[in-house]
């Protein structure tokens, strides 16, 4: 990264640059005329053109355009741009009338002789206009072309924090959402007095290290997740051992693939949250990696309740995380029926 020294220094090189380059066309395109032969002179008069076409592009870039052309006020600026143009023309005309027309009476009285001695000829004050336009648009598209590209930058970058931080705030709202739900698995476990919550805490334990040292990073091994779920449904199986059966399999390459942490966890914790009511419930999870796409299948009974069956924080968590990671590479469907909930997930890791 530039400090800010070296921003300016840079910005002082490049107008440096450009002036060098002014400087030689103006030279070259005094002496070509209309012959085949490329020849570097310099005119008198050019020691005082070059000092007008500065001010004239520095009055345009730093005053004109910020007061009236960032605004939209187009048409001031058109008549404040016609007005720059006529004053640097009249001021070429006044140094040309003041100083090179008595320098050709003592340097070349031949040229002198023929020179017109009036201050104001229409055709040459129209002329100097005329020579000052190229330096002044071209200094001014140059400086539109820069700011588009700094706008531009600027929006990636912007466009980049918010989804950082979106992106970091969906992460944190995770990690309490599960930790709540496992610790209250725990609890039961506690005040039941199974011997099942000391295999818990160790698992938890696992959880937590995971989420601690692997889930902050944009993406994981697809077998770290994997693992971090099989975790998750052995604490659930501790608890709900006698009321649920769970089948979860996974198959296909899942070496070197890697996918956002945390991303499958939400559709196998909502599976658990609705497949127990009064009676027995049951859970089928399969994993599928083929090629570059990720498959998830997960089926879970439940019974239809009063209340309509909600996706909760969870789910609405976990759709804004596959917009944000996988936009135009993810497929999602929720379907229920009378007695089962089916979510079905498609990545293109």
């Amino acid at each position: 990264m530039f400090n800010s020294k070296q921003v300016r220094y840079k910005t002082i090189l490049r107008h440096l640059l450009f002036w060098l380059a002014y400087f030689v066309y103006e030279a070259v395109s005094e002496g070509w005329a209309d012959e085949d032969t490329l020849k570097f002179a310099l005119e008198p008069q050019f020691l005082t053109a070059i000092p007008v076409a500065v001010l004239l592009t520095y009055l345009n870039l730093y005053l004109l355009m910020p007061r009236f052309y960032y605004k939209q006020k187009y048409a001031r600026y058109a008549m404040a741009f016609f007005a720059l143009i006529l004053f640097g023309a009249l001021l070429n005309r006044f140094l040309n009338y003041a100083i090179w027309i008595p320098w050709d009476n003592i340097h070349d009285p031949s040229i002198y002789a023929n020179e017109r001695k009036d201050f104001w000829i229409t055709v040459r004050i129209m002329r100097n206009m005329i020579k000052a336009l190229p330096v002044v648009i071209v200094t001014m598209l140059i400086s539109l072309m820069r700011n588009d590209i700094k706008k531009q930058k600027n929006l990636r970058e912007m466009e980049k924090e918010k989804f950082s931080a979106e992106m970091g705030l969906l992460k944190a709202q995770v990690n309490p959402h599960f930790f709540f739900n496992t610790l209250n698995s725990l609890y039961s476990l506690i005040l039941n007095g199974s011997d099942q919550a000391a295999k818990v805490v160790l698992r938890l334990a696992d959880l937590m290290h995971y989420m601690l040292h692997e889930a902050s990073s944009e993406k994981v091994p697809v077998s770290s997740e994997i693992k971090y779920l099989e975790n998750f449904i052995g604490i659930e199986q501790m608890r709900f051992a006698e009321r649920l059966e769970v089948s979860f399999q996974y198959s296909g390459d899942i070496h070197d693939k890697m996918i956002a942490p945390l991303l499958l966890l939400p559709f196998v914790e909502n599976a658990f949250k609705h497949s127990l009511t009064e009676s027995n419930g049951w859970i089928t999870i399969n994993l599928k990696v083929t090629g570059a796409w990720l498959y998830l299948h997960v089926e879970n009974s439940y019974n239809p309740a009063p209340v309509p069956l909600k996706s909760g924080l969870g789910l609405k968590n976990v759709k804004r995380r596959l917009e944000l990671t996988y936009p135009g590479r993810h497929q999602l469907s929720l379907n229920k029926n009378s007695e089962t909930f089916e979510a079905n997930l498609k990545i293109e890791l």
